[in-house]
């Protein structure tokens, strides 16, 4: 019973170190990915979703996925080209094409 415990305190060291390692390659992975946006440049490389070759900027995605009852959750860096590129939230301050048809129709009809 010892040897065993000692087995999976072995296994869990090694699984532990090994994380460890991978935590560090990546963190330093993320510190020279850190550029100001306005200097990237976009890289020719395979778009992640349309899975054409085009110029991708990297961008932060998460993703979840189920197999057999677990969830997992998944964050990553992914080449995306200018289609496939997530859209800007436009400003509180900005009122859409439809919005300000139906603020003049409002206004037209004394509804103001």
């Amino acid at each position: 019973m010892a040897a065993e415990n000692e087995d999976n305190h072995d296994r869990f060291l090694r699984k532990n170190l090994a994380l460890s390692r991978a935590y560090e390659i990546s963190r330093k992975d993320k510190v020279k990915e850190k550029v100001v946006r306005g200097e990237q440049q976009p890289v020719v490389t395979i778009c992640y979703r349309c899975k054409k070759e085009r110029p991708c900027l990297k961008y932060h995605i998460t993703e979840t996925g189920r197999h057999e009852g677990a969830v997992s959750v998944s964050n990553e860096y992914v080449p995306l080209c200018e289609e496939c590129a997530p859209k800007k939230k436009k400003s509180a301050d900005e009122l859409s094409p439809k919005q300000i048809s139906s603020l003049l129709r409002g206004a037209k009809h004394g509804r103001f």
